[in-house]
């Protein structure tokens, strides 16, 4: 019993390890490349995790050189934009001021009804209302409205709205977080000073965020 858990944790973490030199991405958004590694190394480690008889070197080694050969592609397609095309493909325009591009479409074998279902995830009424429409290499559509359509911002308004910046978790279930008080350069006292303020104790926070600007956000644990 013990080895079979051994041998599930071993490959579980060497998967995830693979995944993590990969890069971050959603599955959502994975190149052709990616995803047929991805789907390859899954299989791979479930073959010796099934299988007690088949020796662990088995799923290790072929893992690992899926992983490198993915590595050493992703270096080779950011050093060629050639290179890049030919793996991953390209964007594709499929919409273009408010008219389909038919011939685009039967080429990429999408469908009007996939179409129309993505344009309207992005609250999007009509194709007439898109300049331009993109479909990414990742399977993904970019939709880039006529003026008269797009989103009224402060600018067009004449407004200046308060600067906000990239808020940073600096307290979490009453526990400080020493990587964000780094990268917004302020020790533990300068948090305690601004709750001391609030007449809130650190043990009392379930969340708090702080940006660059000043801007922060505080809630207290329940009951509290």
């Amino acid at each position: 019993m013990a080895v079979p858990l051994l041998r599930t944790l071993l490959l579980y973490i060497a998967v995830i390890a693979a995944v993590r030199l990969m890069g971050k991405r959603q599955l959502g958004e994975l190149d052709p490349a990616e995803l047929v590694v991805t789907i390859l190394v899954s299989d791979l480690a479930a073959v010796p995790m099934q299988d007690p008889g088949i020796p662990m070197i088995a799923g290790l080694v072929p893992i690992a050189t899926l992983v490198a050969l993915e590595i050493l592609l992703s270096g080779a397609a950011l050093k060629s934009r050639r290179f890049r095309r030919l793996l991953n493909g390209q964007p594709a325009i499929v919409i273009r001021s408010g008219r389909l591009d038919i011939q685009k479409l039967r080429q990429l074998r999408l469908t009007t009804d996939e179409l129309i279902e993505t344009l309207r995830k992005q609250n999007v009424a009509s194709v007439s209302d898109v300049k331009y429409g993109v479909l990414e290499p990742d399977g993904s559509l970019t939709v880039i409205l006529k003026p008269p359509q797009q989103p009224v911002t402060a600018e067009m308004l004449g407004l200046t709205p308060k600067d906000s910046g990239l808020p940073l978790v600096v307290v979490s279930d009453g526990q400080l977080v020493p990587r964000s008080l780094e990268l917004l350069h302020l020790d533990p006292r300068d948090i305690e000073n601004r709750l001391k303020n609030q007449s809130v104790m650190l043990s009392d926070v379930f969340l708090m965020t702080l940006d660059d600007c000043g801007n922060s956000f505080l809630q207290k644990k329940e009951g509290r």
